[in-house]
């Protein structure tokens, strides 16, 4: 009866909102964002978008971008990823404002541990 209903009316069987959630998961759905190493900050560790995102091909990345946890910023050549001897990559930007925190001492935010800015090694 719904179906034809919408059908009738030329109403779509999907509610728009849906339709535009979808669209914008299909642009963030990766094969990582199903493992279980997925950042709390990809939507589709809710299992409510994984549902939605489901039937969705996987969004096309050709380039990859770095981008620091901390400061959210793209680490390029201008501001280099640092590798810190936990194995944790920071933008160097990043580990500078971390260094004058804490007088020339690193304290990794995820991990916890300790380091000086002279252990860190630049990535590339």
């Amino acid at each position: 009866f719904k179906r034809d209903m919408y059908q009738l009316y030329m109403l779509p069987a999907d509610s728009n909102l849906a339709i535009h959630v979808q669209a914008g998961l299909s642009a963030l759905k990766t094969p990582m964002s199903y493992s279980n190493s997925c950042s709390k900050e990809d939507p589709l560790s809710l299992e409510a978008f994984r549902k939605l995102s489901e039937k969705l091909p996987y969004a096309k990345h050709s380039k990859s971008r770095l981008v620091c946890f901390i400061t959210k910023q793209v680490m390029n050549e201008h501001n280099p990823p640092m590798v810190l001897p936990n194995g944790m990559v920071y933008s160097r930007s990043a580990c500078e404002e971390l260094a004058k925190k804490h007088d020339k001492k690193i304290v990794c935010p995820r991990t916890g541990d300790t380091c000086d800015f002279s252990e860190l090694k630049r990535a590339y």
